[in-house]
């Protein structure tokens, strides 16, 4: 959500925002969010395998 609000707040000419607080927030943002998306699949993944488990 930082993210959002900075790069609106560029887009809006805020003076006191700059584009490289705003790059770099945006790419923490989008690290974060394909560390969830790898977590998510692993846990898929992991729940698939135990459910062809034959007991």
């Amino acid at each position: 959500m930082s993210a959002d609000k900075l790069s609106e707040q560029f887009v809006s000419g805020q003076s006191n925002v700059d584009l490289h607080e705003v790059m770099i927030s945006l790419q923490k943002a989008n690290v974060s969010f394909q560390s969830m998306i790898q977590v998510r699949n692993k846990l898929v993944t992991a729940y698939q395998e135990i459910m062809n488990m034959q007991v």
